[in-house]
């Protein structure tokens, strides 16, 4: 047996089947191994995952172990999991989810393993990361933390220095420190130039929101009547911007938003560690034109993922070992160095060479020491397994804000229905 790696786009259907013969989806036999395995473990995972590479390598190391990776749309994976724990289909030993993919599952918990039952790892993890995975009461982990978003301003520096705001990171970082010195500096911004602050209104709401330690991510009431007063807030400071014209209402990782990167339509990107992929594939022209600053305000994250034993998992104990593996302090440097996915296991922030790593895409800036100084500074509460729903339905109300000139407060009633609907009776 081999390592396979299925480079084409695999449809639902066919991840709750595996039927190689009914797609076009070709494996790729990559590292054969002398001697037949005696496990093969089946893992999930989505395009540009970056931990292709260090699946290869365990497989060297353990040549016991054979792993059949399977490539599904990021969107695909929550529906698939769900169809296969009601019809028992082929189904993953180990699946990474994203925080709010993780979330959404959390009302399966009979269908996954309590990797509390393999161990307790939480020493090597970001306190505030490890309580993501973990069931309210605590009693139960869903996943191992494989990385994290922490959240820095990406500035255009030459835009910057030609409306005359400060453009040298540090002076950045130190002027404008909060939000209301931001926007100070976007209508400067604009008037001197044109040019927009931010890309999109949903990047500045998710920063915003996932700021404060306060009870954000909680709902008011059980019946779900209202959102908490946080997320009133976020949607406010998101509207502020729009109303002042400081958003160019471009979507992100879109061509509009590679043409809008590229001809200099905003001049800033709140932006978590995750997107740099995403920026440079999408405007590599820009490359050296940007720089990175803290963002303002508190410190931040979006999303981060996780590696997860499913129920259904042939082998638990030995998808365990890899999740633990995978997601380890020496594993999680090299796939940052590789990569940029960035670690949730602090001891590599000490290694001299997360310390010298530099971005020429942000003007050589110091990625590391900037991204682990809001890691090491974020604070939050539990997340309610019905925050993602929430957090998504927000989100869309300020696309319509954006793209289709809804009337805010009209979007906001709108936001408010949706939930309630779909709520109803939870």
């Amino acid at each position: 047996m081999a390592l396979r790696n299925f480079r084409c786009m695999v449809p639902v259907a066919f991840l709750l089947m595996l039927v190689l013969s009914s797609t076009g989806c070709t494996p790729q036999l990559v590292l054969p191994n002398a001697a037949t395995p005696a496990t093969t473990l089946r893992v999930w995972l989505w395009p540009g995952s970056g931990l292709e590479t260090s699946v290869k390598a365990y497989v060297l190391s353990h040549p016991h172990i054979d792993i059949e990776v399977i490539t599904a749309q990021f969107d695909d994976m929550v529906p698939s999991l769900i169809t296969s724990f009601a019809t028992r289909s082929d189904a993953p030993d180990l699946v990474l989810l994203d925080v709010s993919q993780l979330n959404q599952l959390k009302r399966f918990p009979m269908h996954f393993y309590n990797l509390y039952d393999f161990g307790d790892e939480r020493e090597h993890y970001l306190e505030w990361k490890w309580r993501q995975a973990e069931s309210k009461d605590g009693k139960m982990l869903y996943g191992m933390p494989a990385d994290i978003g922490p959240v820095a301003l990406a500035y255009r520096y030459d835009l910057f220095q030609a409306a005359g705001l400060p453009y040298e990171r540090t002076e950045v970082g130190d002027k404008l420190r909060s939000w209301d010195d931001l926007e100070k500096a976007g209508l400067l911004l604009k008037q001197k130039t044109g040019v927009f602050l931010f890309d999109n209104l949903a990047n500045v709401y998710s920063t915003y929101m996932n700021q404060l330690e306060d009870p954000s991510r909680t709902v008011l009431n059980a019946g779900h009547e209202s959102l908490s007063a946080r997320m009133k807030e976020a949607w406010e400071r998101a509207i502020r911007f729009h109303r002042l014209g400081l958003n160019a209402g471009l979507p992100s990782q879109t061509p509009a938003w590679a043409e809008g990167a590229v001809s200099g339509q905003f001049a800033a990107v709140l932006a978590p560690s995750w997107v740099h992929g995403a920026m440079k594939k999408n405007a590599p022209a820009t490359s050296g034109k940007w720089d990175l600053a803290r963002a303002p305000g508190q410190s931040s994250n979006w999303q981060g993922s996780f590696l997860s034993v499913p129920k259904s998992s042939r082998y638990p104990k030995e998808a365990y070992e890899l999740a633990l593996w995978l997601t380890a302090p020496q594993q999680q440097l090299s796939n940052f160095m590789a990569n940029g996915n960035f670690p949730s296991t602090p001891e590599s922030y000490a290694s001299a060479k997360f310390l010298e790593v530099r971005d020429p895409f942000f003007h050589n800036a110091p990625v590391g020491q900037l991204y682990s100084y809001s890691a090491l500074r974020y604070k939050t509460e539990y997340e309610e397994t019905d925050y993602s729903r929430m957090d998504r339905i927000v989100r869309d109300g300020l696309r319509r804000v954006e793209a289709e000139g809804m009337n805010p407060g009209q979007a906001w009633i709108s936001v408010i229905q949706q939930i309630d609907e779909q709520t109803k009776g939870e």
